[in-house]
């Protein structure tokens, strides 16, 4: 009988275990605060936030670089000051979002950080030295970027999510200051 209980426990807790393990959830992974990186690129200031709204040929652009794997928002929230713009923008990498933050000045990347990582691998994405790619990159006539951004070995979902947005971030601030 005592037998019976001990099996009949372990039997239990290895149920228990197993479903536990369908509910895996990585913690979130916040780098650098959104209103801390705002006011690191604007002088301890926070500009009053703008809203783009995407339609027309912004709104084709942007559906072209996304590649139909995200739904179209419909605005962006943004920063400006002078020719400095600042997004900060979503886009899944695997499974879940990263969220980055992308300094756009006279056309060109300033800055390009990972705010929060969701995602359990793939992290190295907020490396210093994979973001310093990014740094003066400005956006072609085929909305790709003008220089290339080496991959990292296990993080290639994380590294196209990045790119992506860097490309986006180009777009939207191209769009907000021709329109003066």
């Amino acid at each position: 009988m005592r037998l019976f209980g001990i099996i009949t426990a372990f039997i239990i807790l290895g149920t228990l275990s197993a479903s536990a393990q369908g509910t895996y959830k990585p913690a979130d992974r916040v780098f650098v605060k959104t209103s801390d990186y705002v006011k690191s690129f604007f002088n301890g200031d926070t500009p009053k936030k703008a809203t783009v709204w995407v339609i027309g040929d912004l709104r084709d652009n942007i559906n072209e670089v996304i590649n139909n794997a995200e739904s179209t928002p419909v605005r962006y929230r943004y920063w400006r000051e002078d020719n400095r713009t600042l997004w900060v923008l979503d886009s899944v990498a695997r499974t879940m979002p990263i969220t980055a933050g992308v300094v756009v000045e006279d056309g060109k990347i300033l800055d390009i950080s990972v705010l929060t990582y969701r995602e359990t691998r793939g992290h190295e994405v907020q490396s210093r030295v994979h973001r310093a790619q990014y740094y003066g990159a400005a956006i072609t006539h085929n909305n790709s970027l003008d220089k290339p951004i080496n991959g990292i070995s296990g993080s290639t979902l994380s590294v196209i999510s990045m790119k992506r947005m860097a490309r986006i971030a180009l777009l939207l601030h191209n769009d907000v200051t021709n329109d003066g």
